[in-house]
């Protein structure tokens, strides 16, 4: 594991990145800044700056708010920068006030952390304050920008104590935000006795973006700053831990990642740090223990303490918490079962449950890769059936309609499993924080909406073939919709690869008619013209209709933006046209004087050439 920590760290500060998610778990992150030196060069930045500023201000080492007391510094290493965070030990009163938590509304600055699934967040007041305070002096944007330039080739370590441990994780989400993450080596934080910081939703938005698990919060047992929002007397509290915690005592550290374990374990050992709260909170030196740690104490065997616990898992949870002091657990000549306390259990539940998610990820992701391939198979399919059915005078789409032939049946397989597919992703994309919603997308956009205008088509033969009417007003699925709006916010595509599957894209995208509702289109012109015929009520209507789709399908046609299949003889257009010209145009229905240049175009038969 150590070896695997530090060949990451090497791609890492090589200005390569390593395959995403790049830290599956708490151990693989707190292994990669311990072998790689990481964690003590941050302290050591963090114990430089807090000196700087206590030379140069000695004055305000106690103030009494959070203005003019947070400070940042670069500090230039040959394979990376660690940007340091201060901030001046501040009154227990005045912190205490700023306990409460602020909801996202009033917290413009990370709005992009909200999404669909996850519409709303809260963070500490104090830590908010302090981080508004710094970018209103608009050096902190100055540096964002400067690190989301030079990030594409250098790394850097964001990282702070105490209250500065809050100032250093907001900073590092924000600049998550501004990072082009195709080309973009991710940034590391690393806190030392960092309070908690928001609620559940902020835990959620932070945790359902994999490549976000770049978190690193050390905290030593005795530290009572961590857990200085928490409710007294084991009160429910708003506040949940996010991102990895590496757990300390004095000779040894453990890693955990469920917020539920983590906030168990804070509380666990928070009688025993009461006593150590002064007025003043100055915060634990972690210089001693991070030397220990770079010795090799992060505890990793499961079975060095639990040899007669039959459940492996468990025993590694039980081996690590009591490694560090965390808890007690009791031993006896009775099976490890039966003894283990419940605050064991519920830490053992939450990481187990954990782990669980991250295995599920790795299933899905391979899943994903299969389903990928299978998507391709279905849509080469198509192509063929689009080319099959042109030969019979149909089209895809009326053929699809009517299936008269068994090879229409078949292709009811691919379009599910086509759009089973593509709404999980759009899904997926749409749960996703707006930035990396957008970078996300950009790879699979275009074959997105090539899909959208190869299956949806058939979608709409199948509406209007049961009876319906207003498909797109009430039949028309949501993932459409967003690949469309998508697609026309990113209308610039990606410089074309010369792969095959991106040859073949191209030409299918070619000749696929360019909106992909236009069979919705034809199908409501015709219920419009019956109706006309018929003399029905709101005539008038029913013939702004009509002039509107001559309208629509004339601007696409001086946009070659229609498939050529449209005017095969047997198609759902040209019987809309022939029952139109004759029925509707010749008998003056839409007035005397309506000569439209649609039928100027088809009555010519512009449409050959």
């Amino acid at each position: 594991m150590e070896e695997d920590a530090k060949r990451t760290s090497r791609m890492m500060i090589m200005g390569r990145r390593p395959p995403l998610p790049l830290f599956s778990c708490g151990l693989d992150l707190a292994n990669l800044a311990v072998a790689s030196g990481l964690l003590g060069r941050s302290w050591d930045a963090v114990s430089q700056l807090q000196g700087q500023v206590n030379a140069e201000q000695p004055h305000l080492s106690s103030p009494s708010s959070s203005s003019s007391s947070v400070a940042f510094e670069e500090f230039q290493h040959p394979e990376y920068t660690i940007v340091a965070f201060n901030a001046l030990p501040i009154g227990i009163s005045h912190l205490q006030e700023q306990s409460d938590l602020v909801p996202w509304s009033e917290i413009p600055r990370f709005h992009f952390l909200c999404s669909e699934n996850i519409p709303s967040f809260s963070l500490n007041r104090a830590a908010i304050s302090l981080f508004d305070s710094l970018c209103d002096e608009h050096e902190l944007s100055v540096l964002r920008a400067q690190i989301a330039e030079s990030a594409k080739s250098t790394a850097y370590i964001i990282t702070g104590h105490c209250l500065a441990g809050c100032v250093a994780s907001l900073f590092t989400l924000w600049l998550l935000d501004s990072l082009d993450a195709s080309t973009t080596i991710w940034p590391l934080c690393i806190t030392f006795g960092s309070p908690l910081l928001g609620d559940n939703g902020f835990q959620r938005a932070v945790s359902q973006f994999s490549a976000w698990n770049c978190l690193l919060h050390v905290v030593h047992k005795d530290d009572c700053f961590p857990r200085l929002w928490l409710q007294p007397h084991g009160e429910p509290s708003s506040y949940v831990p996010f991102g990895a915690f590496l757990l300390c005592s004095d000779s040894s550290g453990a890693c955990f990642r469920a917020p539920e374990s983590v906030m168990e374990l804070l509380l666990a050992n928070r009688s025993s740090t009461e006593s150590g709260r002064n007025q003043e909170l100055r915060g634990f030196h972690y210089g001693s223990i991070i030397e220990r740690l770079e010795g090799g104490s992060i505890c990793k065997d499961p079975n060095s303490l639990a040899e007669d616990e039959p459940d492996s898992f468990k025993a590694g949870i039980i081996a690590q918490v009591t490694a560090v002091d965390l808890a007690q657990v009791q031993l006896s000549h009775r099976p490890w079962q039966q003894n283990v306390n419940a605050q064991m259990e519920k830490v053992s539940k939450s990481e187990e449950e954990s782990a669980t998610r991250i295995r599920a990820a790795a299933r899905s992701n391979t899943s994903s890769k299969a389903s990928d391939m299978e998507r391709k198979i279905f849509m080469v399919h198509l192509e063929w059936y689009k080319k099959a059915t042109a030969s019979d005078g149909f089209g895809y789409y009326d053929s699809y309609k009517s299936k008269p032939k068994e090879r229409d049946h078949r292709v009811v397989t691919y379009k599910e499993t086509l759009k089973e597919y593509w709404q999980r992703v759009v899904k997926e994309s749409e749960k996703m924080p707006q930035k990396e919603g957008a970078w996300l997308r950009q790879g699979w956009l275009y074959g997105g909406n090539t899909y959208r205008r190869m299956v949806e088509p058939l979608d709409i033969a199948e509406y209007y073939a049961k009876g319906n009417r207003n498909y797109l007003t009430e039949g028309r699925s949501k993932h459409y919709i967003l690949l469309e709006k998508w697609l026309k916010e990113n209308p610039q595509r990606p410089a074309p690869c010369n792969s095959v599957n991106s040859r073949r894209e191209k030409v299918s995208s070619n000749i696929l008619t360019e909106d992909s509702c236009f069979w919705a289109h034809v199908e409501e012109a015709v219920i419009s013209g019956r109706l006309l015929k018929s003399g029905g009520p709101d005539l008038a209507v029913e013939r702004e209709k009509l002039v509107e789709f001559e309208q629509y399908v004339m601007s696409l046609l001086e946009r070659y933006a229609v498939s050529s299949e449209i005017f095969l003889e047997k198609s759902s257009y040209m019987k809309w046209w022939r029952e139109y010209d004759e029925e509707i145009l010749g008998k003056q229905m839409m007035g005397a004087s309506h000569d439209s240049q649609l039928a100027q175009f088809m009555r010519n038969e512009c449409y050959h050439q």
